[in-house]
């Protein structure tokens, strides 16, 4: 005997709609994912751009101690 006490019309459109529910779901949740992974790669990319810029300070600073050191001695 079959749990749901609808006629076969009726379970028909339960279908349907849970099927309408579920695609609109997964529109959504496609969505949501792809504005996460787009902040995730402005934050990846910004970063980089620190570590670059750190980086890059370290070598200033790297070069700029090394010019002083000569003639220091």
């Amino acid at each position: 005997m079959s749990r749901f006490r609808a006629t076969d019309e009726q379970i028909d459109r339960e279908i349907v709609a849970l099927e309408r529910i579920a695609r609109l779901r997964v529109r959504r949740a496609a969505a949501e994912l792809h504005d996460i992974e787009r902040d995730l790669r402005e934050l990846r990319r910004e970063r980089a751009r620190r570590v670059a810029r750190a980086a890059e300070m370290v070598t200033v600073t790297a070069s700029a101690g090394s010019e002083s050191s000569p003639a220091d001695a």
